[in-house]
């Protein structure tokens, strides 16, 4: 009889269960030196008798597969040990040849000793195949823990050995694992010495992404634990979806659309677990959010659906997906008034987007040149919304101006680069869904050090920021293609970013000269007319007044003739209340100048557009009545008082006197109403307390006292003096 067949074969069994099994009179697998039943439920195994092993195909097949793997392993190691030597000589010859320095005489009869060309070492280099740098860093539990406390320590213990915590960055030979690690990475060096080498210190499976689709997906198309709670079943998805690829998409190209719909209508796999999930909420959200053409809450459902289906541990992840989602919770939170909430989201997404290596770009990468467009997107669109958050916040860059190698996405069309594209196609001479960031990022990447200038301390004398102007500005603007120009001719569904972006740049300047406003606002005040402005003054002045009144009356005519939607609602009121405070500051101080006529016209300009506005953005009218608060006195003081809704007309009674506001108390309530969200301590340099005073020592104290100079008698000092 075969032993395998033998009648005793039960009994043996029994003995060579692990104690845990015997003393549950479970069926035990016998698996050293943990068994399979005490894994999955995380028990102490034990087995007294280790020098036996069941005699059964399954285990005999089991040692077979062990040892053809150990034997692999070792002709690999002893593979990579041979190469490691061979290469180890051959830079030794090659740094011995090298590191003889040319003489004098040796460079008079060499004429290319200085020539020679450098050598190139790969000490990093893309992922190989088709991956990417993503990493998975979580720890992975094997079902409910249901063992003993007393064994925790030894689970624990065995399940950090299997896994090797390299935080050191040093052992990590697999990039596809361990995220993007750059040549100063003790990596680099294991890599140079170990060129074909895989990673042996293997991580534990994705547990997560093995989760049963059935499991995940439910009976709905997207995944939440809030779906019922939410009350999601009326949101019509598909719409949303829609609508945020119509509007959103081109001006922030952030998601490969036809990528997305076929993941979305599952004709390909939907990528990297729940947070594919939290992704597609976040389209939904601000798709819904920015297509509304009134109030809604819809969109803060499909937010916090997003939100269900990432935690903190989502940032022991790394992936596209991720770095998408995140940026995109950003921009969302900070259009719905969350602005620190989101300056914090966007600073995880810039981190992740690094250690994916989004910043870098490889000569002999294997990446489809879809797959490369779509990093450089993300990363491009990021760098706008960096930027952007940045300056409307008054804040320091936080964005990495150098050892970025990566190239700007090309303008073309979605039908001429698809997946199936294996050469990247000429760039179109036309708008495209690339255009708008194309244009944003090289307007910040030349104005970044004017924005740097203006937010330190001591501020940019008027010369300088006239001669930044002329060079910087004005070189971005002639570099802008005719079909991109402030007076082309847009398509309709590329009009919304044509638009913000010429916004963008009109703002951009009334930040940099407004402080010349003030100053002239408050010479005014004083009655001094004995200082004599040099002509770059003037120049700031002057150009600070052209751009106010230029986007006030393009910002009015676009809401006029576009379809009002909540993002354009949202991106016309911000710099449409930021240009209105110019001629509002001037017509307080100086009613009676020559220039109050058309101040007064830009004024009431802006309330009607703020008015027309309200139904679509609720803000609007809260800006309308600080406008009015400010100026309705200066337009028509009876009806003012009377009408808080009257919008009055430049032929009417005006008020003819000064604010009786001290320039201080003036220039906090400006400060308050451009960052009414922001924290004081870090909201925009220029507006905080003192450094006006510091800006022109004298004025404010001159002003206060209706004297030409301050109490010392001694003449005004002005910046440029």
């Amino acid at each position: 009889m075969n032993i395998i067949d033998s009648p005793d074969r039960d009994e043996r069994e029994r003995d060579q269960a692990c104690n845990e099994c015997r003393r549950r009179k479970a069926r035990c697998d016998k698996t050293l030196p943990e068994c399979g039943p005490c894994k999955k439920n995380r028990r102490h195994c034990l087995y007294e008798r280790h020098s036996k092993t069941p005699l059964t195909r399954k285990h005999l097949t089991q040692v077979e597969e062990q040892l053809r793997r150990v034997q692999v392993q070792a002709a690999r190691a002893e593979r990579r040990a041979q190469l490691a030597e061979a290469r180890l000589q051959q830079l030794e010859t090659v740094n011995v040849n090298n590191l003889r320095m040319p003489n004098e005489s040796d460079a008079a009869t060499d004429p290319t000793a200085h020539d020679e060309p450098p050598i190139e070492v790969p000490l990093e280099g893309p992922p190989s195949g088709p991956a990417d740098f993503s990493w998975d860093e979580q720890t992975q539990d094997n079902g409910p823990p249901e063992m003993d406390a007393d064994a925790a320590p030894t689970k624990t213990s065995q399940a950090e050995d299997e896994r090797v915590v390299d935080g050191m960055a040093s052992l990590t030979v697999d990039e596809n694992e361990a995220g993007y690690l750059g040549v100063a990475s003790g990596a680099a060096m294991l890599r140079l010495l170990l060129p074909d080498a895989q990673n042996a210190y293997r991580k534990a499976p994705n547990l997560a992404s093995s989760v049963s689709q059935a499991t995940l997906y439910s009976e709905h198309c997207l995944y939440t634990p809030l779906w019922d709670s939410l009350d999601l079943e009326p949101v019509d998805l598909d719409a949303a979806i829609h609508a945020y690829f119509g509007l959103y998409h081109n001006s922030y190209p952030l998601v490969e659309e036809h990528t997305f719909r076929a993941q979305y209508a599952q004709v390909i796999p939907r990528p990297s677990g729940r947070s594919w999930h939290a992704l597609a909420f976040m389209i939904a959200a601000v798709g819904h959010f920015t297509a509304a053409t009134g109030p809604t809450d819809t969109d803060r459902k499909l937010f916090l659906a997003a939100k269900s289906n990432m935690s903190i541990d989502s940032l022991e992840m790394g992936n596209l997906t991720l770095v998408q989602t995140l940026t995109l919770m950003s921009n969302y939170l900070q259009k719905r008034n969350k602005p620190n909430s989101g300056y914090n989201y966007l600073g995880l997404a810039l981190h992740m987007a690094m250690g994916l290596g989004l910043h870098k770009e490889f000569h002999d990468w294997n990446i489809s040149p879809l797959n490369m467009e779509i990093r450089r997107r993300v990363w491009w669109t990021m760098f706008v919304f960096n930027v952007g958050a940045a300056v409307t916040f008054g804040r320091p860059l936080a964005w990495p101006n150098k050892n970025v190698e990566v190239h700007l996405p090309l303008n073309v069309s979605d039908r001429t680069l698809t997946n199936l594209s294996r050469t990247l196609p000429g760039e179109a001479d036309q708008v495209t869904t690339y255009s708008s960031v194309i244009m944003q990022s090289k307007f910040h990447m030349l104005t970044n050090d004017i924005y740097t200038r203006v937010i330190s301390m001591p501020f940019p004398s008027a010369t300088e920021l006239v001669r930044l102007d002329d060079t910087l500005i004005m070189k971005w603007e002639s570099s802008v293609p005719a079909w991109y120009r402030r007076d082309a001719s847009i398509p309709a569904r590329f009009s919304t970013g044509h638009a913000i972006m010429w916004w963008r740049v009109s703002n951009f300047r009334i930040i940099m000269y407004r402080p010349y406003v003030m100053f002239r606002v408050l010479q005014a005040r004083s009655q001094d007319g004995s200082s004599v402005v040099p002509d770059a003054v003037h120049e700031a002045y002057h150009r600070c007044l052209r751009e106010a009144e230029g986007s006030i009356v393009t910002i009015s005519d676009f809401w006029a003739s576009s379809p009002p939607t909540r993002m354009s609602a949202w991106y016309a009121l911000y710099f449409l209340f930021q240009a209105s405070l110019i001629p509002c500051v001037c017509l307080r101080n100086e009613p009676t100048s020559p220039m109050s006529a058309s101040w007064r016209f830009q004024i009431s300009q802006t309330l009607r557009t703020m008015q027309l506005m309200s139904p679509v953005n609720p803000s609007a009218q809260e800006c309308y009545d600080v406008i009015q608060r400010l100026c309705g006195p200066f337009l028509r003081p009876q009806a003012a008082a009377q009408d808080q809704n009257f919008v009055a007309t430049p032929n009417e009674p005006i008020l003819g006197d000064p604010t009786e506001e001290s320039p201080q108390t003036q220039i906090n309530d400006v400060y308050a109403m451009m960052w009414p969200d922001a924290n004081h301590v870090e909201a925009d340099v220029l507006m905080q307390e003192g450094i006006w005073t510091d800006f022109f020592p004298g004025m404010a104290e001159a002003v206060e006292r209706g004297t030409s100079g301050p109490s010392d008698g001694n003449e005004v000092q002005f910046p440029w003096s």
